[in-house]
């Protein structure tokens, strides 16, 4: 059993620990929370790349390398996620956990003592960041926005998301724009840097076999808890429950030889702030949420009319997005037959062989996240930002006792807000 303990380490520094003796690798995280989007946007996400170039002590790759090694291989990468309408930025590691290595005791304090050097000690020169790293940087997230585009699967539901939510936070990206990233200068980051470890709420992680007590004096000893002053940025998603207005329907053309077919709709409020998010997970899991959900038995293989077709339940944001590929003339009746599958979940016909299958898959979701100290890294750093502290293991309790009646509802407090198709323009 996973014990899962957050604690307030200052003002705006939290750290969650996950005590287990599962693993023989933990999992550590240093992360500063800020809104997303805005004129930093770009400068934020170029920031860990740069950070992660070296620290005073360390000043290059390869020094840093070398440090990584004598820890006995741990390994810290630079992260930048989205997680509803909040930008995490900041650095995640994993390495042997010291109970399970003869002679590694201190690993763990190495390892927190690396993530504090790259948020607070950065290797500078004339007092800013190198002017080489970051015009390497700069040119790797201008490549990195440009190169969305190269995947239609996954560009078709983020251009979804911008349409649908043009007015709200959500709909920016997480790496900011082009036109930001080729204004990115060292002056520019710098000032960034700054105003980020001033403006940020921090959230520390551990997951591992060491006590929550042993964990938090390590990270007390750095200056990742160090006390600041100031207005500090409060985590938050505001999740609009119904459609503004009419729905919405965008038709782009694109070189790809598949049309992409994304609908996306507002879940009445469900999300992991509220509404009854469990009833909302076993609706979409019904709906379109595995290989035996309605969209797939019904609109891939019955009906052929998709190459795929999948609901995503986004509870960080409270939205549902479907996803399918098609081809172009299959638009209106692929569209249709979507919302048919809806209209049947919302009148009532659904199985108890629906009901169960979709309750086994989450419940081994769950169960399987549980198997992967990684996994859980990103589950609570999700959890962090919307202010809960909802754990797997409650998750599963919760879809037990779902009825077939709290997913009739989830399914009526659907309302669909926006049809975007990628209408295939390559011959």
């Amino acid at each position: 059993m996973q014990q899962v303990t957050r604690k307030t380490l200052g003002a705006g520094i939290n750290l969650t620990c996950v005590t287990t003796p599962k693993f023989k690798r933990a999992v550590l995280r240093a992360m500063l929370v800020l809104p997303l989007g805005g004129e930093d946007a770009a400068l934020r996400a170029c920031l860990p790349q740069v950070l992660r170039r070296g620290t005073a002590r360390l000043n290059d790759m390869q020094a840093f390398g070398t440090a990584l090694d004598e820890l006995y291989g741990a390994r810290i990468e630079a992260a930048v996620r989205k997680e509803g309408e909040n930008l995490c930025i900041g650095f995640l590691s994993d390495c042997i956990d010291e109970a399970y290595a003869p002679g590694a005791d201190g690993l763990t304090a190495g390892v927190i003592g690396l993530l504090c050097d790259l948020l607070y000690d950065p290797y500078l020169q004339d007092g800013l960041f190198c002017a080489a790293y970051v015009e390497g940087e700069r040119g790797n997230l201008i490549d990195r926005i440009a190169a969305l585009k190269n995947d239609p699967r996954s560009w078709a539901p983020r251009r979804l998301n911008e349409i649908m939510c043009e007015n709200e936070d959500y709909g920016k990206s997480a790496l900011g724009t082009i036109e930001q990233a080729e204004r990115i200068t060292p002056e520019t980051l710098y000032a960034a840097y700054r105003r980020a470890l001033s403006e940020a709420q921090v959230e520390l992680f551990y997951c591992g076999t060491m006590m929550p007590d042993e964990v938090e004096a390590h990270f007390m000893a750095t200056p990742l808890a160090q006390p600041r002053k100031g207005t500090l940025y409060q985590p938050h998603t505001v999740v609009q429950a119904r459609p503004a207005g009419d729905v919405r329907e965008v038709v782009e053309d694109a070189e790809v030889t598949q049309g992409k077919l994304s609908l996306g709709f507002r879940t009445g409020g469900a999300s992991l702030t509220g509404g009854e998010p469990a009833a909302y997970w076993m609706f979409q899991t019904i709906y379109g949420g595995s290989t035996s959900a309605k969209l797939f038995l019904n609109v891939r293989e019955k009906k052929s009319l998709c190459y795929y077709a999948s609901a995503q339940f986004v509870a960080s944001k409270g939205l549902m997005i479907v996803n399918s590929g098609i081809e172009n003339r299959n638009f209106e009746v692929a569209r249709d037959e979507i919302l048919h599958q809806l209209d049947l979940c919302r009148k009532g016909e659904i199985t108890d062989a629906e009901l169960e299958s979709a309750r086994k898959t989450l419940v081994n979701g769950w169960r399987t996240m549980l198997d992967d100290p990684l996994t859980l890294e990103r589950y609570w750093m999700g959890q962090a930002a919307a202010g809960t502290l909802v754990s797997p293991e409650e998750r599963i309790e919760q879809v037990a006792d779902i009825t077939r009646e709290q997913v009739i509802a989830a399914a009526q407090s659907t309302a669909l807000d926006t049809v975007f198709f990628m209408k295939g323009a390559a011959k």
